[in-house]
């Protein structure tokens, strides 16, 4: 199992319409590919997570970097891991506008609390987690 960190800038603001589209199909990929992962958007910056086979995980990034919604995309960290954090979420999502996230999140209700996608990266002990959660303590 490997996990991959990348950050990248939208070139232009992200609407709710538009993280939605994105998030619809990332999900529906995702699943498909087997890959799990948590995507974090603030203000044009991206910060994604993907985790699953190595393989299958770098190419999902180097469609990523050839997506024009993303500029400046590169490795925060990359590295095997022993297990997935994000185990049933094909695409977990936060922003820090709560509003869009109850928006984005529909469809997920009614899963247990404990496995939401924060709760998952507070328990994990993965580094790429570890470094996720720091950087976003930085937004706050």
């Amino acid at each position: 199992m490997f996990e991959l960190l990348y950050t990248s800038v939208a070139p232009q603001c992200l609407s709710e319409a538009e993280l939605m589209d994105i998030l619809i199909k990332a999900r529906i990929k995702n699943k498909e590919l087997g890959i799990t992962g948590l995507m974090i958007y603030h203000d044009r910056e991206i910060m994604q997570i993907l985790e699953g086979e190595k393989t299958a995980v770098k190419a999902l990034f180097q469609t990523i970097c050839g997506d024009v919604r993303h500029t400046s995309a590169g490795v925060f960290y990359e590295g095997n891991i022993q297990e997935r954090a994000f185990t049933g979420w094909s695409m977990a999502f936060k922003s820090l506008d709560e509003k869009a996230v109850n928006k984005i999140t529909l469809g997920y209700q009614g899963l247990n609390k404990a496995l939401s996608p924060v709760n998952m990266l507070l328990e994990s002990n993965n580094r790429g987690k570890k470094a996720l959660i720091s950087l976003c303590d930085n937004f706050k």
